[in-house]
């Protein structure tokens, strides 16, 4: 079988390009992803009449669509740091959809004069706003700051769409897995709804999910010409900036802001969350085969503020804060920390009288010790705090920032943070993770109430072997004033609504399990009925 090499003789003839692209095998995504390159960067060089550009672009959509999501795979798992071994194949990916774009581009000016291309306008304006866009979701999926510029971008792009007369006008997509079909608005729209619903704190499935509900819900959307009056609440949009959605109020005067009004959006969410209380599958109601519950719901109505109320709704200002904080990333060196003592397993209260009982703790016998002692033996054990630098901080966390040295934290993970030497360790959960384009790694993290409590925890006995030691678990007390109730922090997996658990403090009891608190990379926070 004849193939044509990927250095082809001339990029301006559409067959030897079209022939390529037939002859790539996608599993082999390396050469796929350079032969694609190679005829991306050929055709700007040397294009071949837009008719025939535009037939090229169209037949490597899919192809390429494949190798840009299984490359993405090798660097979505956890945050992408600029120096790491995956730093190429993120650019590559990037530069991949961005060749996409400009080839779009070029496909437009180059049948500006041509009545024959009026019926594919809007085709071509969604798809240079897709491609766009999907070189700024790579940045979110590696937990990446946006390069500079790239926002603007997308604005000029949409602009450009609009004064055509071609933003609104919905196109076929047969890679749009909800509608198949999708308009250069609507596809503008969905950018910023992944923007606003906080896409660096999501985790990989997460993501995958908010991208598709963002062409989902879309359509549900209006962008205005000007910000809706009497709403000082809402998200705006400043055209002539470099960011998404922000506040009406953060906008600078004289911005060219457009408001977005999402009030068809608020009402159909409800609708979507109440027909998943009542068991319809999500597949049926266009959320994916892969949503499953509770996780769907839960997501989903996370994103009823950020998209059907368009406010960030910030619950806790702000307030610029410097100094540092110390932070244990492993729970042992957490309960370490916040007793003064190892985790062992709990004196077995079936076999002492009362006053053994009295005498033993859960833990050991704590001796004094100085905190250069304490210092000492963490050492010894590998217990590590990690120092960080404070950029901000609320009443329910802080924005820290580490400029160099590895890390350990890792996102949705449980961890210990002590403000100062003199205060008590307390447990927090890692909200979001993004590396800056210099290398500093910046974190979201959110404070659970204090002091907490080590336990010892394991399944009942119907559940476990007889033989089965306890692991590690926390009590988080609860707030009155906040009118929550203690918690419980278990082992990631653990829950299941009515199970019961095992808990050793200074005395043993159960906890019956009611209901999934918040699940983290490392842990179950779960609320519970004491049952002595």
């Amino acid at each position: 079988m004849n193939s044509v090499s990927p250095r082809i003789a001339d990029y301006a003839d559409t067959s030897q390009c079209l022939a390529l692209i037939q002859a790539l095998n996608p599993t082999d995504l390396d050469d796929t992803q350079a032969a694609i390159g190679g005829v991306l960067e050929g055709m700007l060089a040397r294009p071949p009449e837009p008719a025939g550009h535009l037939q090229v672009l169209e037949q490597i959509r899919p192809t390429l669509d494949f190798v840009q999501s299984q490359a993405a795979q090798r660097y979505a798992s956890r945050p992408l740091p600029p120096a790491s071994g995956e730093e190429d194949t993120l650019q590559r990916v990037v530069r991949l959809w961005e060749l996409m774009q400009h080839n779009y581009a070029q496909v437009t000016q180059r049948s500006a004069l041509d009545p024959g291309f009026n019926e594919r306008r809007a085709l071509i304006a969604q798809r240079r706003l897709q491609y766009h866009a999907l070189s700024m979701m790579e940045f979110f999926r590696a937990r990446r700051e946006m390069q500079p510029g790239m926002w603007h971008t997308l604005h000029q792009v949409y602009l450009s769409a609009e004064r055509a007369g071609a933003a609104d006008v919905r196109v076929a997509d047969p890679l749009n897995e909800v509608w198949g079909a999708q308009s250069a608005n609507e596809c503008y729209v969905a950018m910023l709804l992944i923007d606003a619903a906080s896409p660096y704190s999501r985790t990989p499935r997460e993501f995958a999910w908010l991208a598709r509900w963002a062409q989902r819900f879309a359509p549900y959307c209006v962008l205005l010409k000007e910000i809706e009056p009497g709403k000082g609440s809402q998200y705006a949009l400043d055209l002539e900036g470099d960011h998404g959605l922000r506040p009406v109020g953060t906008l600078l005067p004289g911005a060219q802001a457009r408001g977005l009004n999402t009030k068809k959006l608020a009402s159909h969410i409800h609708a979507v969350v109440s027909q998943l209380k009542k068991g319809v599958a999500a597949a049926s109601l266009g959320l994916g085969d892969d949503c499953v519950q509770p996780a769907c719901a839960r997501l989903l109505v996370s994103l009823y503020r950020p998209w059907g109320l368009a406010s960030a709704g910030r619950k806790f200002p702000r307030r610029s804060l410097r100094g540092q904080v110390q932070i244990a990333t492993d729970p042992m060196a957490v309960a370490f920390f916040l007793e003064g003592r190892e985790f062992t397993q709990p004196f077995d209260a079936r076999r002492s009288n009362f006053s053994e009982t009295m005498v033993m703790r859960t833990f050991g016998e704590r001796a004094e010790q100085t905190d250069t002692e304490l210092l000492h033996r963490a050492m010894q054990l590998g217990f590590v705090q990690e120092a960080w630098d404070v950029a901000d901080q609320s009443v329910a966390g802080y924005r820290l920032t580490r400029q160099q040295g590895d890390s350990r934290i890792e996102h949705r993970q449980l961890i210990g943070l002590r403000a100062t030497s003199n205060d008590k360790m307390l447990l927090a959960e890692v909200s979001w993770l993004q590396y800056q384009q210099a290398g500093a790694l910046y974190a979201g993290v959110s404070l659970m109430p204090g002091p907490p409590q080590v336990a010892a925890v394991r399944l009942h006995l119907n559940e476990r072997s007889a033989r089965d030691r306890y692991r590690l678990g926390f009590i988080i007390p609860g707030v009155p004033a906040l009118k929550t109730d203690a918690t419980l922090i278990l082992p990631a997996g653990w829950f299941l609504a009515g199970r019961r658990v095992e808990v050793y403090t200074e005395q043993g009891w159960f906890a019956r399990l009611v209901k999934l608190v918040a699940r983290g990379s490392n842990f179950d926070r779960v609320s519970f009925s004491r049952e002595e």
